[in-house]
């Protein structure tokens, strides 16, 4: 799970996704530009020298500490480890805004703007490659002082490129289309692609790549090359289904020096990594606390932020100049704020569970509990009933689902998906056993997030009673080879199925026990009661499932490290509002968990969706690259590596002594982590 960095800095344009999104994620407003090889004039920017404006402070004097409430650990403090295999919504929290990136998204409309870089990057083609220069700000520190310098950045590059980094990281750095990247001097950066970089690779990939400190991790990092030292890449194609026994001993010994490789740099103690964020994270107490503390270096501290309704972004450094983009800066102020950190100190209560938290909350432990899950209602009310406690509304951006390993059978055949697809009444569990607090999900993408949301992928099933469901899944089986000692039935007397006795799949063997695995009710009571009944609605077809319900941290390991699951019920936070590169990483067959350590968990292998992904992530053009989101939305609704169960509301709880820079947006404070760096936590 990727975390959205909060950076700031001075802006210019390659390509510009500008996007209102209103407090629903109304239709966005968007200017495209691509200017591969040629000079264009994309929208003039004014560097203004301006006199530093008095800091506007909400009122009350800042406390000594920023106390928010956790109810699961994070899995490590190593950042590396973060975007790899110990991907994690609870170690973005206590890790948040720690990497800075050359560029970034806007507060609230996620503009593509500048963070480190002075400017926006200048493309140039030259001969058969693409060549992208960024200037770097050049007084920009690490917390321990040391300049954060275009080495930096080529330094994780080259990690991310040179030791096959997984998980997250492939989308960093684009190995397949990035050639290089090199320092042209201390603060300047140049970046080769062989092709065209287009809307993924570049502003959603590389540009928005988060860097880490050289002068920390260059010990680890050595030791890390050590093990892939001298390999070569084995001549054989080493995902042949058939190899000679030498090939196939060169390429164990290939896969694991650079498993190695990456297993001591995942692994490496990340105790006094510098930040370059707001905060600091310090200290680590498994399952009792975190600790950050405010970094005095932080290069956008007091920095003034503002949006007009024209369009504009603004930003005000420290030292008085003032850069603006995208308007005239007419109009009304839609935003402003400056940036923090404001308290010395936050303090992360690690609860167990949602229920202790949100009690803590109305008890005056916390001032806000970040809260990825769905809220149940009684539990919300509970916790508001806490003095002070205010709550803020705001559409998600994530997606809960049930995935299937497509790497076995019969999780592989599409009658069998598709069956369940039919069994899961979405609409029931919500509304007659949730009381509505979620809302039933049918596309891969948030409807929140509007312009890139098909509202007319199919739902075929939608409406249909238990009846309907239970024979309409027994001809699907049916049609497809399946059969029954005893056939399950609706029983018009009992108003209900006879299970399925005796169930054969397809090869002509007896179906074996397959497991959904999933967070136990302590930690999400919305997705172990849909595990439950899932699990029991296959029963009733004959099919032995059971529900698995476990500690969040321990399902990681099966699904995201060694693709050894059956079926999962889990949920994404998505990342990217812009541009939805997730299509590409948990979908695309080169990010097979199983091979690569990537994203893509069920191991889906279609060239018909790789076709559309690639030029999804390729292209230059806004609205093809919304069309072909379209498509693909359609595609997965239909092969069902995924078959999406609802989404939510973001309800954010918090005392009211917490003053927010904004609380309308996407994704609500949570996907903010909590504005830990611009929230004012102040005194009553």
């Amino acid at each position: 799970m990727y975390s959205r960095s909060k950076w700031f800095a001075l802006a210019g344009l390659l390509v510009t996704v500008s996007m209102i999104l209103a407090a629903c994620a109304a239709e966005p407003v968007v200017e495209t530009v691509i200017v591969p090889g040629e000079e264009v004039v994309v929208k003039e920017t004014v560097i203004v020298p301006a006199e530093p404006e008095e800091e506007v402070v909400a009122g009350g004097e800042c406390c000594d500490v920023y106390r928010i409430g956790l109810f699961e650990d994070p899995v490590s403090l190593n950042y590396w480890n973060y975007l790899g295999p110990g991907s994690s919504v609870w170690t973005q929290y206590v890790l948040s805004g720690s990497a800075p990136a050359l560029f970034t998204l806007s507060d609230q409309r996620f503009d593509f703007v500048p963070s480190l870089a002075k400017d926006f990057a200048t493309v140039e083609q030259v001969g058969d490659v693409w060549e992208i220069t960024v200037e770097m700000a050049d007084n920009a520190v690490w917390s321990d002082g040391t300049p954060i310098t275009a080495h930096d950045v080529v330094f994780t590059q080259n990690a991310c490129a040179d030791l096959k980094l997984t998980s997250n990281w492939p989308n960093q750095c684009w190995p397949s289309v990035h050639s290089a990247t090199e320092a042209v001097d201390d603060y300047t950066v140049k970046f080769t692609f062989t092709e065209a970089p287009g809307l993924g690779t570049w502003n959603a990939g590389v540009a928005q790549a988060i860097i880490l400190p050289q002068h920390f991790w260059a010990d680890t990092m050595a030791s890390s090359y050590a093990f892939i030292e001298g390999v070569t890449e084995p001549e054989a194609d080493c995902t042949a289904e058939e190899l000679s026994e030498a090939d196939q001993a060169a390429c164990d010994a290939y896969a694991e020096a650079y498993e190695n490789a990456r297993k001591n740099l995942y692994e490496a103690d990340a105790a006094g990594a510098p930040s370059a964020g707001g905060y600091i994270t310090e200290k680590w107490e498994l399952g009792a606390f975190a600790q950050r503390v405010a970094n005095d270096n932080y290069f956008f501290k007091g920095s003034r932020i503002v949006e007009y309704d024209d369009g504009t972004w603004m930003i005000t450094m420290p030292d008085g100049t003032s850069f603006q983009a995208y308007g005239d800066a007419t109009g009304n102020e839609i935003l402003n704020f400056t940036s923090g950190p404001y308290a010395p100190n936050i303090i992360f209560s690690i609860y167990g569970s949602q229920d202790a938290a949100f009690l803590a909350l109305a008890d005056g432990e916390v001032d806000y509990v970040i809260n990825p899950l769905g809220l149940a209602r009684g539990l919300r009310e509970q916790a508001e009933r806490g003095e002070g406690i205010l709550s803020y509304t705001n559409a998600d951006y994530g997606l809960f689902y049930i995935a299937f390993n497509l790497r076995e059978y019969p999780q592989s055949l599409y009658e069998f998906r598709q069956a369940f697809d039919i069994i899961i009444d979405k609409e029931f569990v919500i509304n007659n056993v949730l009381a509505g607090v979620v809302f039933p999900m049918y596309s891969t993408m948030p409807p929140g997030n509007g312009f890139w949301y098909n509202p007319d992928v199919p739902t075929p099933y939608v409406g249909l009673s238990r009846e309907e469901r239970v024979n309409m899944a027994i001809e699907v089986l049916k049609a497809g080879g399946w059969s029954w000692a005893e056939e399950p039935y609706w029983d018009e007397d009992l108003v209900d199925v006879v299970p399925g006795v005796g169930i054969t799949m397809p090869n002509g063997e007896p179906m074996q026990e397959l497991t959904i695995l999933g967070p136990g009710p302590a930690y999400d009571p919305i997705r172990a009661t849909f595990n439950q009944w899932i699990s029991e609605w296959a029963r009733e077809l004959g099919m032995p499932v059971k529900s698995e319900l476990t500690g969040f941290n321990t399902i990681l390991g099966p699904v995201f490290v060694d693709a050894d699951f059956d079926m999962y019920i889990l949920g994404w936070s998505l990342g990217n509002v812009a541009f939805p590169d997730y299509f590409e990483s948990f979908w695309h067959s080169r990010n097979d968990t199983a091979v690569t350590g990537n994203s893509n968990t069920p191991g889906l292998n279609s060239p018909e969706y790789d076709a559309m992904v690639d030029e999804f992530m390729s292209t230059g053009d806004l609205e093809r690259a919304r069309e072909l989101v379209f498509e693909m939305q359609v595609f997965l609704a239909d092969q069902r590596p995924y078959i999406p169960l609802f989404y939510k509301q973001t309800v954010d709880l918090a005392r009211n002594n917490i003053i927010f820079p904004y609380t309308e947006t996407l994704g609500g404070l949570e996907f903010a982590s909590g504005f830990q760096t611009d929230a004012q936590p102040l005194f009553k």
